[in-house]
């Protein structure tokens, strides 16, 4: 495992820690999200997304915080993008998406 993920390196792994919306209370962060297999999406390069390999977890238990950790092999590009979009209806959370840009 690399550390400490200052800057993200092309195809080592990574971790981030990130806090989802409250869809059914807009401007709150939604506190312990069900996430399910497949909310999560990744595209290398603009390629086609898939699923993360690691379903993200709450962490710490019982907080906003959400855990997403991407292996090298998803990190394996110069532009990584993700996709959080919950697939239930009503969604728990609200859809979201992030960059993460690499260095060799």
């Amino acid at each position: 495992m690399a550390a400490p993920y200052n800057p993200p390196k092309k195809n080592e792994d990574f971790l981030v820690r990130i806090a989802l919306e409250d869809a059914a209370n807009p401007g709150s962060f939604k506190s312990s999200p069900t996430i399910a297999a497949g909310d999560f999406k990744v595209s290398t390069d603009g390629g086609a997304l898939g699923n993360l390999g690691t379903i993200p977890v709450v962490s710490p238990a019982s907080s906003i915080w959400v855990l997403v950790t991407l292996s090298a092999a998803e990190m394996n590009g110069d532009v990584i993008a993700v996709q959080a979009i919950d697939q239930t209806s009503p969604k728990e959370w609200a859809d979201m998406a992030f960059c993460i840009p690499t260095v060799q």
